[in-house]
C-alpha cells in the first residue's frame, strides 16, 4: 500500500508532537514529580511511535519506542527524573527532528540509527547513570572518505563525477592547472548558510575557478544542505594552504578540509567497489513498508467491533480545525483581491454618475450591498490566514535553556501574548529575527553571575518576549534586565572602523549611535563564540523585518537592560489606505500609519538646522515634501497653505506634504516585481477602480 498520500499529515502532526514533547519536558525539569506532565509525554511518545510505524519509518519508531519505555518506568515511579535524563530526552527530540527534516526533504528517514542515544535510553532503563550529553552518531556512507586530523571527512572524495566533469578535471590538469577538493563544515548555529557558502566561494575564486559542486550550486543557494558542502576548484597556484586559510577566514565556518588532488586519485576512488545494499534496504528505499498500515486498519476494525458490542470507550473530542494548504488560501486571496478591484470600479462609476439623476436608487443600494459583502469576505479570508505567533515562539524556552548551559549563565524566559495573531506569511518569516534577538539578549545583554551579584541584581537573569496588537500592527518586544548598550563603547568602535570622525561622533544622539549596531559585520563581542560575535545578527534582523514591511527600534539604559521593539503589519495583502495626489501623481498611504491630517499655513513653517518643521499643539514635527523626495515637479504657483498628512513610526511623527486628498479606500497591494524592487520608498502598487495605478508609500522608509 502506498502511504505517501499521508506524508503531509504525518509531517504536520509529528511537528506538533515534537513541540508538545519539548514543552512538557521543559515543564518536567521544573516539576519532576508532576504525573500529569509525565502522562502527557508518554502519550505523545506513544503517538509518535505508532505514526512512525504506520509510515514504515523503522528507525524513528525504534527511538520513540525506547523513549516510551523510559517514561513507562517513570510513570511507575521506578525511575526518578534528573537533569541528566532531561538532557538525554532533549537529545532524543533533536534526533526525531533530524528524522523529520530528512523526511521533509527526501520522503525517507535516512540511515542514522542514533545508536548512542538509544544506548543512553537503555542505560537509564538498566539503572546506569545517564551521560550528561550524547553526541549523535554521524551518518556514514557506504564508502567513507578518510578524515583529516580534525576528524572531519573529506567528502569531496565521495562525489560521483559525471563524464563531462571528469573531462573538465582531466583537461585542467593536462593544461598545467591544479585540482583542489574541499569540504566546508558550517557551524550548527549558523542561520544564513547560503550566505556563508557564497563568501567561501568568493574567497576561493580569488585564486581559481569552482567547477563542481555537491550538492548542486542551486541547492546550496537554496540552503538544501545540512552542515557541510563540497566542491572541486581548479587554480594556477600550487599553494593549498593559501586557499584553505582564505576559506576558513569566513565567519561561522567551523572547519574546511581540503587538499591538492590528482585526477588519477579521484578516478581510483570512484572505481572502488561499493558495499552491496541488503534486499530489505532496497525495499525500504523504494516503498515504505505497508504492513504497519494494514495492521493499524485491522486493529482499528477490531476496536470498532469491540465498541459495537458494548465495550466502553472514551469518545474523542471532534477537531474543529481543518488544515488548508497556504497556496489554496493564496488563490482565494487573489480572487478576493480581484473582487475588491471590481467593487472599486463599480463604486467609481456610481460616484461619477451620481449627479445626473439617471442612476436608480436600487443600483446604488446594490453597490452598497456589494461593498459590505466584499469587506466581509475579505475579513473572513484574512482570519483564515491569521495564526498565533505561538507556533514560532514555542521553541524559544528550550533554546534559552540550552543557551543557559552553554554560556554558563542563569537565565529565564518570560513570554506573554503568544496568542497574538499575524498573517501566516509574516509568521513563517519572523522566527529567525526573533531568535537572533533572544540570543543577543542571552549572550550580549545578560551579565555574568559575578557582575550581577556586584550590581545587586537577582542571580537569574530575565529575558522577556511580549507580543500585542496595536492598530494595524503587531508589536513584539524582546528585552532583558542585563547590562544595556554601552553607547560610548559603540561610538569608539564606529570611530575605529572609520564610520564617523571623532568630531562627528560628539554630536550623535543615542539612537544614531545604537543604529551602528544594525550595520553589516558590526559586532561588539569581545570574544568570538558559537553563539555570537562574528558580526552577523542585528543587520540580518533589520533587513528581514523591513522586508516584511516592519521596523525595529531599541530602548536601552546602561546597567539596567535593553528592549528591542519589532513592529510588523498584521497582513501583507489588503489594507485600508488614504489616496493622495502630488502634482497629478497618485499615491496611497496605509491608514494605520496616519495620525491626523492638518491644513498648515506656509507662514507657520519653522526651521531647525535648515530642516522644515511645524509646531503642532506643542509637538515639533519635521516636514517631508513628497515632491522633492519623489522628484516630482513643484506647482507653478506656491500655495498659501499646505495639506499635511501626519504619520507615525513608533513614537516618532512626521508630516507628509501632499497636494490633494482623494479619500479612503480598501486597496489590494500588488508587488512591483524584481525590476524595480530596489526602491524602498515604494512598497508596492494598487489598481484603482478607474484602472489608474497608485504607488503605495512606505512610511517607515520615508521617515
Amino acid at each position: 500500500m502506498d502511504v505517501s498520500q499521508y506524508l503531509e499529515i504525518f509531517i504536520d502532526e509529528t511537528a506538533e508532537h515534537i513541540q508538545s514533547l519539548s514543552d512538557n519536558i521543559m515543564a518536567l525539569e521544573n516539576e519532576p514529580e508532576d504525573h500529569d506532565v509525565i502522562n502527557e509525554i508518554f502519550r505523545a511518545a506513544h503517538s509518535l511511535k505508532g505514526m512512525a510505524g504506520t509510515m514504515g519509518f523503522k528507525r524513528m519508531q525504534h527511538l520513540t519506542h525506547d523513549m516510551e519505555n523510559v517514561f513507562q518506568e517513570v510513570r511507575n515511579d521506578k525511575i526518578k527524573v534528573n537533569g541528566d535524563i532531561i538532557d538525554v530526552l532533549f537529545q532524543c527530540l533533536d534526533a526525531i527532528e533530524g528524522y523529520l527534516n530528512q523526511i521533509k526533504e527526501t520522503s525517507d528517514e535516512g540511515t542514522n540509527d542514533n545508536d548512542a542515544i538509544i544506548g543512553a535510553l537503555n542505560g537509564i532503563l538498566n539503572g546506569n547513570a545517564a551521560p550528561a550529553a550524547v553526541a549523535p552518531k554521524e551518518e556514514k556512507p557506504q564508502e567513507e572518505a578518510l578524515p583529516d586530523a580534525s576528524g572531519h571527512r573529506k567528502k569531496y572524495m565521495e562525489i560521483e563525477l559525471k563524464d563531462a566533469e571528469k573531462e573538465s578535471l582531466k583537461s585542467a590538469e593536462e593544461s598545467g592547472r591544479f585540482i583542489y577538493g574541499f569540504t566546508v563544515y558550517v557551524q550548527k548555529e549558523c542561520l544564513l548558510k547560503a550566505a556563508r557558502a557564497f563568501l567561501v566561494f568568493k574567497a576561493i575564486e580569488e585564486y581559481g575557478e569552482i567547477i563542481i559542486y555537491s550538492p548542486s550550486s542551486q541547492d546550496i543557494e537554496d540552503e538544501k544542505f545540512e552542515q557541510d558542502f563540497s566542491f572541486f576548484a581548479i587554480s594556477d597556484t600550487q599553494d593549498a594552504e593559501k586557499l584553505l586559510s582564505s576559506a576558513k577566514a569566513v565567519s561561522e565556518i567551523e572547519d574546511v578540509v581540503g587538499e591538492l588532488v590528482k585526477y588519477e586519485t579521484l578516478i581510483e576512488s570512484e572505481n572502488k567497489p561499493q558495499a552491496a545494499e541488503s534486499e530489505e534496504e532496497k525495499q525500504t528505499a523504494i516503498v515504505p513498508s505497508a504492513a504497519p498500515v494494514a495492521r493499524a486498519k485491522e486493529e482499528k476494525s477490531k476496536a470498532a467491533g469491540g465498541a459495537a458490542k458494548g465495550k466502553t470507550v472514551n469518545k474523542p473530542v471532534a477537531n474543529r480545525t481543518v488544515r488548508v494548504d497556504i497556496e489554496k488560501l493564496d488563490a482565494l486571496m487573489n480572487q478576493v483581491s480581484e473582487l475588491i478591484i471590481a467593487k472599486n470600479s463599480l463604486v467609481s462609476i456610481s460616484s461619477s454618475d451620481a449627479g445626473d439623476g439617471t442612476q436608480s436608487q436600487s443600483f446604488r443600494d446594490q453597490i452598497e450591498y456589494l461593498e459590505r459583502i466584499t469587506t466581509s469576505l475579505h475579513e473572513s479570508v484574512m482570519k483564515a490566514r491569521m495564526v498565533p505567533i505561538e507556533s514560532v515562539v514555542a521553541k524559544f524556552p528550550r533554546m534559552i535553556r540550552d543557551l543557559s548551559r552553554k554560556l554558563d549563565k542563569k537565565m529565564e524566559l518570560f513570554m506573554t501574548g503568544e496568542d497574538t495573531e499575524l498573517d501566516r506569511t509574516v509568521v513563517d518569516q519572523i522566527g529567525d529575527p526573533l531568535q537572533h534577538l533572544l540570543r543577543n539578549s542571552a549572550d550580549h545583554g545578560l551579565e555574568s553571575a559575578e557582575v550581577r551579584k556586584e550590581r545587586g541584581k537577582p542571580e537569574v537573569g530575565s529575558i522577556r518576549l511580549n507580543a500585542f496588537q496595536e492598530g494595524n500592527n503587531v508589536i513584539i518586544e524582546v528585552g532583558d534586565d542585563g547590562n544595556g548598550i554601552d553607547t560610548e563603547h559603540v561610538k569608539e568602535k564606529a570611530i575605529e572602523r572609520g564610520l564617523v570622525t571623532p568630531e562627528q561622533a560628539e554630536n550623535l544622539t543615542q539612537k544614531e549611535i545604537i543604529d551602528f549596531l544594525f550595520m553589516p559585520s558590526f559586532s561588539m563581542a569581545k570574544k568570538i563564540t558559537d553563539v555570537s560575535g562574528r558580526g552577523v545578527g542585528l543587520d540580518v534582523v533589520k533587513s528581514n523585518i523591513e522586508a516584511l514591511g516592519g521596523d525595529v527600534e531599541v530602548k536601552s539604559k546602561l546597567g539596567e537592560g535593553s528592549t528591542f521593539i519589532v513592529r510588523l503589519p498584521l497582513t501583507l495583502a489588503i489594507i485600508q489606505a488614504l489616496l493622495v495626489s502630488v502634482h497629478n501623481e497618485l499615491f496611497a498611504i496605509a491608514l494605520g500609519s496616519i495620525v491626523t491630517i492638518e491644513d498648515v499655513p506656509v507662514s507657520e513653517i519653522k526651521y531647525v538646522q535648515a530642516d522644515e518643521v511645524i509646531n503642532l499643539r506643542g509637538t515639533v514635527i519635521p516636514l517631508i515634501r513628497l515632491n522633492q523626495i519623489l522628484d516630482i515637479e513643484e506647482p507653478d504657483v506656491p500655495p498659501e497653505s499646505l495639506t499635511v498628512v501626519i504619520v507615525n513610526k513608533g513614537e516618532k511623527q512626521a508630516g507628509l506634504v501632499v497636494d490633494n486628498l482623494l479619500g479612503q479606500q480598501e486597496i489590494v497591494i500588488k508587488s512591483l516585481g524584481k525590476f524595480i524592487r530596489n526602491s524602498k520608498i515604494i512598497s508596492g502598487a494598487t489598481i484603482l477602480g478607474d484602472g489608474e495605478i497608485a504607488l503605495i508609500l512606505d512610511v517607515n522608509t520615508l521617515m
